[in-house]
């Protein structure tokens, strides 16, 4: 039931999006919320399949509000009214994607890469934030070198979402895992 559950979330938010736009702010919480749950679970099947659904709702954020492509469609509205209504919905699920990369063994890196660009690229102060609160839970000793990871992270990065874009991300992210997790 768990794995039929997020295949069905997975093509709600890549073909209906729209639809689960204009749910109720309580309601759209809750299903972004059990997708961040997904994410943390061990079945990589499930967590790829929310990384994907994640993935399609910041991009659809970040074409249509960021980039400011689409500001008035209805269900652009309708996400920045669930945005403004619950301002730490996207920096929660870019430090739940941020803390199973680095601290846990993970099988799907590729596809937790694709919903982090998207995050990142949405906010970049969040994304400064969330550096500054990971480098202040790591021995001080290690500041400066984690500090240089989170900078190549983002060399070469443009203010995109095209392929060969997040290519790089990944690539860079592969480089930042390795080298934060190296002691």
């Amino acid at each position: 039931l768990t794995r039929a559950y997020f295949a069905f979330l997975e093509v709600l938010f890549n073909s209906h999006i729209s639809f689960i736009l204009s749910l109720d702010t309580n309601t759209f919480m809750h299903i972004v919320g059990s997708l961040e749950s997904g994410l943390k679970g061990l079945d990589t099947n499930i967590s790829s399949q929310c990384a994907s659904a994640v993935d399609n709702l910041a991009g659809f954020y970040f074409n249509n509000i960021t980039m400011g492509e689409a500001p008035n469609l209805p269900a652009a509205v309708n996400l920045a009214r669930h945005i403004a209504e619950c301002p730490t919905l996207f920096p929660e699920v870019l430090k739940t994607l941020f803390e199973i990369l680095l601290f846990e063994d993970c099988g799907n890196q590729w596809s937790l890469s694709r919903p982090m660009l998207s995050l990142i690229l949405i906010n970049e102060k969040t994304f400064s934030d969330l550096k500054a609160q990971i480098l202040s839970s790591q021995p001080m000793d290690h500041h400066q070198r984690l500090s240089l990871c989170f900078d190549k992270l983002m060399a070469d990065v443009t203010l995109s979402l095209d392929s060969k874009n997040r290519d790089k991300f990944t690539q860079n992210l592969t480089i930042f895992r390795h080298d934060f997790r190296a002691k």
